[in-house]
């Protein structure tokens, strides 16, 4: 595990859902967050395929609807959380 990349994503999800890093665990989800919306999925999809220099399958993102999600979508394209 990337302490760094970590890092990177916490924050990420931290900045686009309005929570704390520390409280972004992967139980985190968007029936947890009311601010993790249609719209802030797209923003945090983003934001993370910038970080880490992805490019997210569109077919696919909408089923990823949780941190533990987001992440082993990211493992799935060679990012190490």
């Amino acid at each position: 595990m990337s302490r760094e990349n970590l890092d990177k994503f916490n924050n990420a999800v931290s900045a686009i859902l309005g929570v704390a890093a520390d409280e972004v665990v992967d139980s985190l989800s968007s029936e947890s967050v009311d601010s993790w919306d249609s719209l802030n999925h797209i923003n945090l999809i983003g934001a993370l395929e910038q970080e880490f220099g992805v490019m997210l399958p569109t077919e696919s993102i909408a089923s990823f609807q949780s941190v533990a999600g987001l992440k082993s979508l990211l493992a799935d394209h060679g990012v190490e959380l």
